[in-house]
């Protein structure tokens, strides 16, 4: 299969792989397999390669897309595209980090912990989320969805979103960001967006797996006008695990070349090496406050395999009062968890359980009401 012009093709290799190769037939991607005999697009939407025993070889893990097609512009990407909506995508990316994208955040920052990652997790172990938006069990590689949540963003005074990240090998999020950027710029929004690195957690990768990790951000992600900068560096947060070893690594491997924001933990101020900042993820009902750190509020954590939540839900004079501690801190972070983590029932994002007088709901709207 060939782009328009014919400069960049796709296809599979006599070894058995799939691959993206300009007019030289050199290679600008490979699904790393051997074996593949027939790559073709289901009609649920899912690219896939087999093998002559018709054996899973590699897939693009985007079923439930009826009519999604495979396409390969003349930008060198490849992409599995339903409607004008990319669900995958690899190859060349479209941007390339020279610098500064965005200007600088100013603190206070206002920010929210955001997941991409839906309609994949609207269960956990096989139980539905407690608690449905109002735009129903929605895919995050809608646009319309997209364009919604940007809009909550305004109506809260949102700065920075916070985006679940599983690395390079999460290829579905990688559309889905650059989606979510793209609605952003689209309609003049100044929130600006950045990734949770969650594998660290459990995977304490070294130094060079933390690096290529970060070169791979900046090659995708870092070179948008959305992506947010702190002291002319990208932004990244990290949900690590306790140790001053954490900050030893990540340091050793942002180089003063990124702004890092670490999960801290207890004894982080005694780590001989500092990170750029620290942050909590946590949920109680009141606010955690680490001073000239961060400021954390969320509105209850009922996971869906529960029967019954680990924190009920705050009311509205609750949560009113959580937000005003928030603000009246002044603390450089001020973080809510979260903004759309529906299988913990952390989220906030308009739900008839919450409704109001707004189209957002009475918890945005307390965020609306306190700046």
């Amino acid at each position: 299969m060939f782009s328009p012009s014919g400069a960049y093709k796709v296809g599979l290799t006599n070894g058995g792989d799939l691959v993206l190769q300009d007019k030289y037939s050199r290679s600008i991607w490979t699904a790393g397999v051997s074996g593949g005999y027939h790559c073709y697009m289901q009609s649920d939407g899912n690219l896939i390669v087999k093998d002559n025993n018709k054996n899973v070889k590699w897939t693009s893990h985007t079923s439930l897309n009826p009519g999604a097609r495979l396409a390969v512009d003349d930008g060198g990407r490849i992409a599995v595209i339903s409607g004008t909506t990319a669900l995958w995508l690899d190859g060349v990316p479209r941007g390339q980090y020279n610098g500064p994208s965005s200007n600088d955040l100013m603190f206070p920052v206002r920010g929210l912990f955001y997941y991409p990652w839906y309609p994949q997790t609207w269960t956990v172990n096989g139980k539905l989320a407690h608690f449905e938006p109002d735009l129903g069990f929605y895919s995050s590689s809608d646009p319309l969805v997209a364009e919604t949540h940007i809009d909550a963003f305004e109506y809260a005074h949102v700065d920075l979103s916070i985006a679940s990240w599983w690395g390079p090998e999460s290829n579905s999020d990688r559309a889905r960001l650059t989606l979510l950027m793209d609605e952003t710029i689209a309609l003049n929004s100044q929130v600006k967006w950045t990734v949770y690195h969650e594998k660290e957690k459990g995977a304490d990768p070294s130094p060079a797996e933390i690096r290529e990790d970060l070169d791979y951000l900046k090659k995708w992600f870092a070179w948008h006008p959305a992506w947010a900068h702190k002291e002319g560096r990208p932004v990244i947060f990290v949900y690590n695990e306790g140790g001053c070893e954490v900050a030893n690594r990540w340091m050793a491997a942002a180089n003063g070349e990124w702004y890092v924001v670490l999960k801290l933990f207890r004894g982080y101020t005694d780590c001989p090496t500092q990170p750029d900042s620290w942050h909590q993820y946590g949920v109680e009902n009141v606010g955690l406050q680490y001073k000239d750190y961060s400021y954390t509020i969320a509105p209850g954590f009922w996971r869906a395999d529960r029967d019954t939540p680990r924190m009920p839900r705050l009311s509205e004079s609750a949560w009113c009062q959580n937000v005003k501690g928030m603000v009246d801190s002044g603390e450089p972070w001020q973080l809510v968890v979260s903004f759309n983590e529906a299988g913990e029932g952390t989220m906030i994002e308009a739900s008839s359980a919450w409704s109001s007088d707004t189209q957002y709901g009475f918890y945005l709207d307390c965020l609306h009401k306190f700046v």
